[in-house]
């Protein structure tokens, strides 16, 4: 599962690196919302109702490869970036098949404030919680999902997965 997370964060890193735009954050609530998605279109629905601009599957391809040959088996992604620049807050969503099957759901955003205090507040007490000079981690297991947060400077990448 924790490959998972870490192939989740390299998707917020190549989908997200700067200022995010001027329409209204991802809240909890709605990360929750679209990453609790069993499928593909139930995903699209929700995520569509952000307002946010679907991404391509042009602009997903070089993700979308990388997985592959990374994870094996094959991947459904589907992701939304928060205005039109690609340093723009993110959201992806994605099943994937195969040996290592899951699914998960990432944001990146370059607007953290309050977003540890968020989770925390649905999610209880981090499992653990490590705060450096250089940023801030958390982790959280509950039942099937595991939900992991990250900041460094500005920039947080927030990550649910779970078994598909």
């Amino acid at each position: 599962m924790r490959a998972n997370i870490a192939a989740a964060a390299v998707l917020g890193i190549l989908l997200a690196a700067g200022p995010a735009a001027a329409m209204p954050a991802l809240t909890a609530a709605q990360l929750f919302d679209v990453c609790g998605s069993s499928t593909i279109p139930e995903a699209a629905a929700r995520g569509d109702r952000l307002g946010w601009q679907r991404m391509t599957d042009a602009q997903l391809e070089d993700w979308r490869s990388s997985f592959v040959a990374y994870n094996g088996g094959s991947v459904q992604v589907l992701a939304w970036r928060r205005g039109e620049k690609d340093g723009d807050d993110t959201l992806s969503f994605w099943i994937a098949r195969g040996p290592n099957g899951h699914r998960a759901c990432s944001y990146s955003t370059g607007s953290p404030d309050g977003f540890l205090d968020a989770l925390s507040e649905r999610l209880g007490a981090p499992d653990t919680l490590d705060k450096h000079d250089f940023g801030t981690t958390a982790y959280w297991k509950r039942d099937a999902a595991e939900i992991s947060f990250s900041q460094v400077g500005s920039r947080v990448s927030v990550t649910i997965s779970g078994d598909d």
